[in-house]
């Protein structure tokens, strides 16, 4: 439950920052994100693996800057927030590419003996995910220094969610089309290999 709810917050951070600008000011805003954050700051520090390394660096570093906007009243510093979290993903995706790339980890936590063309595609999914965090970087970078509040929280929120959204929707149709694994115990796999099998092709 508590991995739900700090996935909502941060889903939600340009909203609660935008009604945050709207009905408060950015001291208090920043005091409120930073007591919504705290319980996964606390869950990264107490929790003995290593990928908690990587969120409790990604948890302080936005920690330190939401304070530094709450301390300064700066509202370009609780935009740029997005900008560093795109930032740590970025990183994560890039260096796992010097040993086991990161989305291979995770097919191999539902299929722990993956095929070797499998691997190969793994590491390249990676490295078009790479293109795709940068190129949210750029778009949520580019967001934290427009004029208006409303557009910044339209740009970071559902623009660059429809972003990577439309990236997940084609490369798992491509993926399916590419290797023909279709489960028949899921609804979307049955409604897909009519249209993608190959078997099925007239």
């Amino acid at each position: 439950m508590g991995k739900v709810f700090d996935a909502i917050v941060l889903g939600l951070y340009p909203l609660i920052v935008l009604i945050g600008l709207t009905y408060l000011n950015v001291r208090w805003t920043a005091v409120l994100v930073l007591a919504l954050l705290g319980r996964r700051i606390i869950a990264a520090i107490l929790a003995d693996r290593t990928t908690s390394a990587i969120v409790l660096v990604q948890m302080l570093s936005m920690a330190a800057i939401i304070a530094a906007a709450g301390i300064s009243e700066s509202e370009l510093l609780l935009r740029f927030t997005p900008f560093l979290i795109s930032l740590t993903f970025l990183a994560q995706f890039g260096l796992s590419l010097r040993g086991t790339p990161i989305i291979e980890r995770f097919a191999r936590l539902k299929r722990p003996d993956l095929p070797p063309d499998h691997v190969v595609y793994c590491r390249k999914l990676t490295k078009a995910w790479l293109a795709v965090l940068l190129g949210n970087s750029v778009l949520v970078l580019t967001a934290a220094f427009v004029e208006s509040s409303t557009l910044w929280a339209v740009l970071v929120g559902p623009v660059s969610y429809t972003y990577w959204g439309t990236f997940i929707a084609v490369e798992f149709v491509f993926r399916k089309w590419r290797f023909q694994e279709f489960d028949p115990k899921s609804t979307i796999d049955r409604l897909l290999k009519p249209i993608l099998g190959r078997d099925s092709a007239p």
